[in-house]
């Protein structure tokens, strides 16, 4: 009969079940001399031990062999730790979050989950029903916490508990697709936050403690990571890994201790420290290496980049969709096109003049669906130049706005249907995207923009049409201000000071595409630009609305423009050049507002090495020969522009001016790209990552160095043993310097003023099986030491000899005893050195 359980933890049907076993093994069993022996109790006590202790396993391997299953886990602990885990992983969710508004709800909701499942597991419910009931308390939270209106009583889900489920889960979707992460508060993302955090709390649950799979249960914290991990890039700081890491240990290390294991078979259960490095890999695969290097995923593959369709995801504005394209490693083709003038030309598609949101994004109110009001002079009041036509054809294009050139008067071949445009800026729209394949042209108005129309232009801030694009957000960086104040010192027309903006913006800051988004200030919104003024790093995305916020804060009306940049040509078979654009040419440009002469382009970025002709940089003179740019009438200049001294270094020296390159490749995907603005050949990593992978490499240098050198010390002993130009002496020495290092790395040592005979005893006790090595070993260094043998004397201890020495040192040895002679052996430190 077993004897009865003594703790309330312990598993009565445990107890039921080893009863037939541990009578079976009572019962007497027949010697070879056909006499009964009673069996060792001691087996049988230490299985019932072990059933009966504080509610964890200290043999399951005894207590499988006795028949017992493995005690019940202890659940509160268990439920504390999942509590724990959970939170850490919440830690590194938490930076795609601004601020702390989604806690309360997130630990309400964990709370609840698991204190109904805890007290289910303590009541022993079955495992399966434990689940079920998981999933109803959290139920019953989201509809607590979120949704009490809509419940009856306040608690008990209806079915408009469930429709205004729905209409929350939508909302969140709204509010993505409307805003930029870090996401602020908002009802319809804290309701799915819960879920999925109570989800994972459910699946941990059941994993950890029902099917005591402790390794399974940490894919619940990588769960928490990986969905700040592709909504914005670098969100998962170094605390955030760390207290990922932290969690897994925790799970894995109180699994053990509190019972949540299962029962092994055949051997016991593996050490936890392979399995916890094996954890942490995988968190650190899963948070940096998968976004690094999946497509759509180094940018955010959701609402940050762009999406698994290849369609840019909802939620980016203009600006960061420039940086995204200029860093996407393979460069699309979306269009090319031909121009009657056979120049190139800036594609524009869109414009930007609201500013006060966190993300901006271009006006689609007020549009009029008439493109045959593009021609009507009183509808667009923009100064005409000489006219130009362009054909544009498409390749993959699914932008929303149209490619076209400033200022378009006409427009043939779209069709009828489903295309306006805005009288305001003359972007054409359209709410559909599937223009790949079509074409269109367009006739267009060369600006009449020249420095002395701009110098004489009246100020246009008292024009009550144009308020709009005067406006200064509330949240404008102070630093903009002052900036623009500086700059604008002295300065006595609205032209001067444009000028003065965009030349110490290309002369004092520095063009990189990547520092942005490894920094975590990548284009998009006010953030960006104060982080930006700090810096005086960016690309268009910054140095565009930089220049058109100062242009506003001295009076001057501004706004963004966001499209391509002019292009080389491409030889046509039939002899004609076509320009091709790619995503490597997207560019985002400030547009200026004067008295006659309309909105003109200013060019501060410095990696485009030329500016307009009205608007030369500070390394041109305003009335020499400056890049001609494609706006103008006058062809442009063949004398390659100087390009500035902040731009990088690694920047390929043929980066184009807006003029038309003379040597063209075949294949336009070869082509370098044609700006400075191009995308690096590699994804930008953060710069705290690649310092981590650096030191995590050198501290692996330095813990693998002790190995190499104890391998170089052996290798060359043996040789000396084998090498018959050494003298006898020098040959039975390295095999007996070998034997003493050997028994050193394993903790072996004997008293210094042993003979070699009475050390070899001491060193070798314990080793039967290398017996004969060791005699082999003293009788050379006997022989060497006193026989004076000949030049013709060979040792009779050999490599192989040696060899059975470790093996029979390393059977002896403990597995951490066996560790340190291979990773760290004593014998580098005070053993022989030969």
């Amino acid at each position: 009969m077993s004897a009865p359980d003594p703790t309330p933890h312990a598993d009565h049907d445990a107890t039921s079940a080893g009863a037939p076993a541990a009578a079976a093994t009572a019962t007497a069993a027949p010697t070879a001399q056909g006499r009964s022996v009673t069996p060792d109790a001691t087996g049988l006590r230490a299985a019932q031990d072990g059933r009966s202790s504080a509610g964890h396993s200290r043999t399951p391997h005894d207590q499988h062999i006795q028949g017992a299953r493995p005690p019940r886990p202890r659940v509160i602990e268990l439920s504390l730790l999942l509590l724990t885990a959970i939170a850490l992983g919440c830690v590194g969710m938490a930076g795609a979050l601004n601020g702390l508004w989604w806690l309360p709800s997130v630990a309400a909701t964990v709370l609840t989950v698991l204190v109904v499942t805890g007290a289910a597991r303590w009541l022993r419910v079955p495992s399966p029903l434990v689940t079920v009931l998981g999933l109803a308390a959290l139920l019953l939270a989201l509809t607590v916490v979120h949704l009490p209106s809509h419940a009856l009583l306040g608690f008990i889900p209806t079915g408009e508990t469930f429709t205004a489920a729905g209409e929350l889960w939508r909302s969140s979707g709204d509010f993505i697709s409307r805003d930029a992460a870090p996401y602020g508060p908002n009802p319809g993302l804290a309701f799915v936050l819960c879920t999925l955090v109570g989800l994972v709390t459910v699946f941990m649950e059941t994993v950890l403690v029902g099917l005591r799979m402790a390794g399974l249960a940490c894919l619940g914290i990588l769960a928490l990571l990986v969905l700040p991990a592709l909504t914005l890039p670098g969100s998962v700081t170094a605390l955030g890994l760390a207290a990922a890491a932290l969690a897994a240990l925790a799970l894995l290390a109180g699994s053990r201790f509190w019972g949540a294991t299962r029962a092994q078979r055949i051997a016991p259960t593996p050490g936890g420290l392979p399995r916890a490095l094996l954890v942490i890999a995988g968190v650190l695969a899963v948070v940096l290496f998968v976004p690094a290097v999946m497509p759509g995923f180094f940018n955010g593959a959701f609402p940050q980049g762009s999406s698994f369709t290849a369609e840019r995801a909802s939620g980016v504005g203009p600006l960061r969709a420039v940086g995204q394209d200029l860093r996407s490693v393979e460069h699309t083709r979306r269009f090319s096109y031909t121009t009657s003038d056979d120049q190139p030309q800036y594609m524009r598609l869109l414009t930007l003049s609201d500013f006060d949101q966190d993300e901006w994004f271009p006006d689609v109110e007020n549009l009029d669906g008439d493109l045959s009001g593009l021609a009507d002079a009183a509808r667009n009041p923009v100064p005409r130049g000489t006219e130009v036509s362009a054909k544009v054809m498409f390749d993959d294009f699914s932008e929303h706005w149209l490619p076209a050139p400033y200022a378009p008067v006409a427009v043939s071949g779209l069709g009828d249907e489903g295309w306006a445009w805005n009288p305001r800026d003359l972007s054409i729209f359209s709410e559909s995207t599937g223009m790949s394949g079509a074409e269109y042209t367009i006739t267009f108005a060369l600006s009449r923009a020249t420095p002395e129309a701009l110098r004489t232009a009246p100020s246009a801030a008292s024009d009550p049409q144009l308020s709009d694009y005067l406006r200064l957000p509330a949240n404008r960086p102070q630093s903009v201000a002052d900036a623009a104040r500086t700059f604008t010192e002295g300065a006595d027309t609205d032209y001067d000071r444009a000028l003065a903006i965009q030349n110490h913006l290309r002369d004092d800051f520095r063009y990189d595409v990547t520092a942005p988004l490894a920094q975590g200030y990548d284009a998009g919104g006010m953030g960006s630009l104060d982080e930006f003024m700090r810096t005086r790093t960016g690309y268009s995305g910054h140095f565009a609305p930089a220049m058109a916020l100062m242009s506003r804060e001295v009076g001057i009306p501004a706004r963004v423009a966001v499209g391509y940049l002019p292009t080389a040509p491409v030889e046509d078979p039939d002899g004609g050049r076509s320009f091709p654009v790619s995503t490597g040419d997207s560019h985002a440009w400030p547009e200026l507002y004067f008295e006659g002469v309309g909105w003109v382009r200013f060019e501060p970025t410095p990696g485009v090495p030329s500016t307009p002709d009205y608007a030369p940089d500070s390394a041109q003179d305003q009335g020499g020969e400056g890049s001609q740019t494609p706006e103008e009438t006058a062809a442009p200049s063949d004398e390659p522009e100087q390009q500035p001294s902040e731009e990088p270094s690694d920047q390929p020296s043929d980066q184009p001016s807006e003029q038309p390159s003379e040597q063209p490749g075949d294949d336009p995907s070869q082509e370098p790209s044609p700006q400075d603005e191009a995308a690096p050949t590699t994804a930008a990593v953060p710069w705290w990552l690649v310092t981590g992978v650096l030191g995590l490499l050198a501290l692996l240098a330095l813990a693998a160095a002790p190995r190499v050198v104890r391998g170089r010390r052996r290798r060359a002993r043996l040789a000396a043993l084998q090498d018959a130009s050494l003298t006898p002496q020098r040959r039975a020495n390295a095999a007996w310097d070998e034997f003493r290092a050997l028994a050193e790395d394993h903790g072996v040592t004997s008293p210094a003023s042993d003979t070699p005979r009475v050390r070899a005893r001491r060193l070798a006790a314990g080793l039967p099986g290398a017996q004969t090595a060791v005699d082999h070993l003293v009788a050379d260094l006997e022989s060497a030491s006193y026989g004076a043998p000949d030049s013709r004397w060979t040792p009779r201890t050999t490599p192989e000899d040696l060899t059975l020495v470790r093996d029979e040192f390393r059977k002896r040895a403990s597995r951490g005893g066996r560790l340190r002679a291979d990773w760290w052996p004593a014998s580098l430190w005070s053993g022989p050195r030969g």
